[in-house]
């Protein structure tokens, strides 16, 4: 237990300087004392899958949801081009939905790609065999579980800057403010003026013309934003740094293991 949260906190303070929390595969697997490095980052890429699944479905869900109120979608073609953007998210939703639950299959798609090296892609990626799929169900009702904390703590900072919205309305546009930063390539030190700006780009659409959406309002989704960022990864980094501080990226075993 005491590794794992090690291996946690490392791994957000490593992301905080690479590409898309890149380091937090990194800063977790080189906690590891006697296992593979690679095997280690491709079973910590099981966990991210769920994450991403989650947020994704969620996301998606949103949209669905939110364009109907923001935009006129009964007039042709937007009723076509609406219908077809469901119809896409429903689709995209269940292909990412059984590739989860049959994440074995990533072993025969990596062999196949790879043939040249098929013994030692094949020995790396026998990981994602050995996961059952009740295990894999666990891991994604976890993965909801988190999500729903984030969505709930910007939804209370929203109501602790003074910005008074409804729980539909303000998940539905978290939902969306998570989906979009999920989809731009950041660097998670520089997060927090992208969370910012997406936030309230998306909160201002949906409320244009709102007597909702002033000046102060948009301030105190910023402020929300900045919140939700400084306690979930900033505070995290600083621990963690200490930890990823006594990491030792070169080992003198050979990670074949």
């Amino acid at each position: 237990m005491n590794k794992a949260f090690t291996a946690v906190l490392t791994g957000i303070s490593v992301s905080m300087f690479l590409p898309n929390r890149v380091g937090d595969y990194l800063g977790r697997v080189f906690v590891l004392d006697h296992a593979s490095h690679i095997k280690g980052i491709l079973v910590t890429l099981i966990g991210s899958l769920a994450q991403i699944l989650t947020t994704m479905i969620a996301g998606g869900l949103a949209l669905i949801f939110v364009v109907p109120i923001v935009y006129d979608i009964t007039m042709s073609p937007a009723d076509l081009l609406y219908f077809g953007m469901v119809l896409l998210v429903l689709l995209l939703a269940s292909f990412f939905v059984l590739l989860y639950f049959n994440v074995g299959l990533l072993k025969v798609i990596s062999v196949n790609i790879f043939k040249k090296r098929k013994l030692l892609i094949e020995s790396y990626s026998e990981v994602f065999a050995l996961y059952k799929k009740r295990e894999l169900f666990i891991v994604l009702m976890l993965s909801i579980l988190r999500y729903s904390i984030f969505s709930f703590q910007f939804y209370l900072m929203l109501h602790v800057f003074d910005f008074e919205l409804n729980y539909f309305d303000a998940m539905m546009l978290i939902s969306l403010t998570y989906f979009v930063i999920t989809t731009i390539p950041t660097i998670a030190i520089t997060e927090l003026g992208v969370r910012g700006s997406v936030a309230v780009s998306l909160f201002s659409i949906y409320f244009t013309g709102s007597q909702l959406w002033t000046d102060h309002a948009a301030l105190s989704v910023i402020a929300a934003s900045s919140a939700v960022w400084l306690i979930n990864l900033a505070l995290p980094a600083i621990f963690g740094a200490i930890f990823a501080y006594r990491l030792k990226f070169f080992r003198r075993t050979i990670d074949d293991k």
